[in-house]
C-alpha cells in the first residue's frame, strides 16, 4: 500500500492560484500536467472567494478539462479535506490515459444557476478570458 494518494485539481488549488499555497502546507507534490477523459463539464461556482470552478461528470459531454495531478502524503489528507468547502467535494475523477485518482468534483445544486465555462477547456484558460 502507497503512503500517498493522488488527488485531481481543477481550480483553485493549481499552481500559481490562490490555494495553492493548502497542497504545499500539507507536503504535497506536484507529479504532473494532465486532463479528464472525455464527460466533464465546468462551472464557475458563484460567490466563492477566491473564484473556483466546479467541475460535474456528464457523460454526455465531450469536452475533457485541464488539471494538474499532485501527490499528497496519506497521513495529510484528513487535513486536506476539511478545508474543501461545499458545494466543492471530492469524488473520483477519470484521467485521459483511463487512470481515476480523487478531485475535485462539485455537488449538482451549486451548478443551476452557474455559467458555464466548459468551453475555455479549463479554469486557467477561463482566468486570462476574462482579464482581457
Amino acid at each position: 500500500m502507497s503512503n500517498t494518494i493522488q488527488v485531481a485539481v481543477c481550480g483553485a488549488h493549481m499552481r500559481g492560484l490562490p490555494l495553492n499555497h493548502q497542497l504545499i502546507e500539507l507536503n504535497a507534490s506536484f507529479e504532473k500536467s494532465s486532463s479528464t477523459a472525455k464527460g466533464y463539464r465546468l462551472y464557475e461556482v458563484p460567490e466563492k472567494v477566491p473564484p473556483r470552478p466546479g467541475m460535474v461528470r456528464d457523460t454526455n459531454c465531450k469536452s475533457s478539462l485541464e488539471l494538474e495531478v499532485w501527490s499528497m502524503p496519506l497521513e495529510n489528507f484528513g487535513s486536506f479535506m476539511i478545508q474543501i468547502a461545499s458545494p466543492l467535494c471530492i469524488g473520483s475523477v477519470l484521467l485521459e490515459d483511463g487512470s481515476i485518482v480523487y478531485g475535485f468534483l462539485c455537488e449538482s445544486d451549486a451548478i443551476l444557476e452557474a455559467e458555464e465555462i466548459t468551453s475555455y477547456g479549463g479554469w486557467k484558460n477561463y482566468l486570462e478570458s476574462v482579464k482581457r
